[in-house]
This record gives C-alpha cells, sequence and structure tokens, in this order.
C-alpha cells in the first residue's frame, strides 16, 4: 500500500493542485478552447486551433479537415485538463516554423463511438506550440 504513494508528492496526498504559470495558463486556455470546440464539433473553431504551419494543415485545407472530421464515428464527449508543462527545448525545430514555444498537455478525455454508441476514458498528451504570440494544437 505505501508504494502506490512514492512519487505522489504533496499535492497528491492533499489534494490540491499546483498552481500554473502565467505560460501554462495560456497554454491551458488553448487547450479548453481546442477541446471545447471538439465536444461542440465546431469544425471552423477546431481548424482555427490547429497549427497553420503543421504538416496537416500544409496537405489539408478545411473542406478536407471538415470531410475527415464528419465522417469519423469517433467523438470527444467530455475532458479534463489534467497537466500541463512547458517544454524548455522545441523538438524538430527545423520542421517547425516560426515556434517560439513548445507544451505538452496532458488531458482525460471521455470518446464516444457514434457506430457503437460506446464511450471510452483515454488519456492523452496533446502537444501545443507558441507562434505569432499565440498557442495551437499540433
Amino acid at each position: 500500500m505505501f508504494f502506490g504513494l512514492i512519487g505522489i508528492g504533496v499535492q497528491g496526498w492533499t489534494g490540491e493542485r499546483p498552481s500554473l504559470t502565467a505560460e501554462q495558463r495560456e497554454v491551458a486556455a488553448a487547450a479548453r478552447r481546442y477541446l471545447e470546440a471538439e465536444v461542440k464539433r465546431d469544425y471552423k473553431a477546431v481548424f482555427r486551433s490547429l497549427y497553420p504551419a503543421s504538416e496537416y494543415r500544409k496537405v489539408n485545407d478545411f473542406a478536407a479537415y471538415l470531410a475527415e472530421a464528419r465522417s469519423t464515428p469517433v467523438g470527444i464527449e467530455s475532458f479534463e485538463v489534467l497537466h500541463v508543462s512547458i517544454l524548455p527545448e522545441i523538438p524538430d525545430r527545423e520542421k517547425l516554423p516560426g515556434v517560439n514555444g513548445f507544451a505538452r498537455v496532458e488531458v482525460d478525455v471521455v470518446i464516444r463511438y457514434a457506430d457503437t454508441g460506446r464511450t471510452s476514458l483515454v488519456n492523452y498528451a496533446f502537444p501545443f506550440v507558441r507562434a505569432g504570440g499565440k498557442w495551437y494544437k499540433l
């Protein structure tokens, strides 16, 4: 029983979450906007949340994204942002033009499968990048 508590730390022990820095709050807000748009199936808002110079956006315009999004039987029903980590270095910097910040957002999402009606709780780590003073989902 004791070994299960190793590594939790004081925050886990008291049930309190550590306070976020201003930058972490910005990233968390961007993640919530993206995820809320996914829940509402606000496809325009989801597309605007994606990093404009990403590999995905380079090969997919809004029409292609919309067709893909509407055809998938999987959707986000709800979410909870768990943790925001600001990475000190930008991975694959040469592939990310104009990026001046990189973050990892850990979330629990409830996924609904429209074809079966089933739901699953899944833990994801979404990458977010800052470009032009704005945070985007990568």
